[in-house]
């Protein structure tokens, strides 16, 4: 049986030291303050965000959140990210994603675009001086199963399934500026990672016996269970990458505040 990682608990560690950065911050004058965007009337989209307003809530960083109409008008949008661009007290601005059906993919990178760069906690712009929250909880957690595995070799075949969404584009252009060597063939990397959205398409034929496998499929997980009978190091869905992915966000906000990346 494969190692099943916690991302619970590991999340839950990362949040206690921020926790303490975040009241190092506050002896300081410095309080992190993170602006949500929320476009229509989405389950899942207000799950994530209440998600993330209690996690930034027990580390005592306050978060707005602004729901918008889902026929909301575009300049509207955009006339708030201006304002909340202009405001000190703002430290970062993320509009929750997937956008209505009625946006289309221009408008959708002029919103991520109209962000300020130094505000874009969310890692969505391409010049972005942060790695995408997800991304950057894939990344952490390869090397916990490396280390966990005592995994040795290099360079490490990766393959990403979902490689032109939302979090595979990203997860790639990561990956590039690494030692990893990306194949297209699942069952040739000893790094799987999927991030489809589709339940149960990664079944164990397309897992390379000993892969580490990292789920990041939402709601529900993109990895069958048979997978567990090749795969020696698998994140589940619930409680896997998604925790952590909280926590990361959180990371880049304090970053922010810090002002580690523009003094």
């Amino acid at each position: 049986m494969p190692i099943i990682f916690d991302g619970r608990a590991f999340a839950a560690e990362k949040i206690l030291k921020l926790d303490n950065k975040v009241a190092g911050l506050k002896n300081r004058g410095i309080y992190p303050k993170l602006a949500s965007i929320l476009v229509g009337d989405d389950p899942a989209g207000r799950l994530y965000v209440s998600l993330k307003k209690k996690k930034a809530q027990s580390i005592g960083v306050e978060m707005d959140v602004y729901y918008l109409k889902e026929n909301e008008l575009l300049e509207t949008i955009l006339a708030l990210i201006d304002s909340l661009n202009s405001d000190p007290s703002v430290y970062g601005i993320m509009v929750q994603l997937p956008l209505p059906s009625n946006f289309s993919k221009e408008d959708k990178q002029r919103i991520i675009n109209s962000i300020k760069r130094e505000k874009d906690v969310d890692g969505l712009r391409e010049d972005s001086p942060y790695v995408h929250p997800t991304v950057m909880a894939v990344l952490q957690v390869i090397e916990i199963a490396k280390s966990s595995l005592t995994v040795h070799g290099s360079p490490f075949t990766v393959c990403v399934v979902g490689a032109t969404g939302m979090v595979g584009s990203a997860l790639l252009r990561e990956i590039k500026n690494t030692d990893y060597k990306l194949v297209e063939k699942s069952e040739d990397a000893d790094i799987l990672v999927s991030a489809t959205g589709s339940p149960n398409i990664i079944k164990a034929n397309m897992v390379k016996k000993g892969a580490i496998v990292i789920d990041v499929g939402s709601p529900k997980g993109d990895v069958d269970p048979s997978v567990a009978l090749r795969a020696s190091f698998l994140t589940p869905v619930p409680g896997g990458i998604g925790p952590i992915t909280i926590s990361c966000l959180l990371e880049n906000l304090v970053k922010a505040s810090r002002s580690e990346i523009f003094p």
